[in-house]
């Protein structure tokens, strides 16, 4: 019962996510989106920093990415 509310619960999340950001024209190319998500996991992971500003930076990254491939 408890991995049904699960499911359910996820599906809404994509559900709203999905219309409340509709694709606009002028999105960004993948290409480019993907090649700086590249860039930016790899200069985190080169960094000589604790372990939790390398989580914090790969989080940012890939919250970066997200709002290149939205368009945000």
């Amino acid at each position: 019962m408890k991995k049904l509310a699960a499911v359910l619960l996820a599906g809404t999340i994509a559900l709203t996510a999905a219309l409340a950001f509709p694709m606009s024209p002028d999105l960004n190319r993948q290409a480019d989106c993907n090649r700086n998500h590249q860039e930016c996991r790899e200069y985190t992971l080169n960094l000589d920093a604790p372990w939790y500003k390398v989580m914090v930076l790969l989080t940012a990254c890939d919250v970066a990415f997200g709002k290149c491939m939205l368009g945000l």
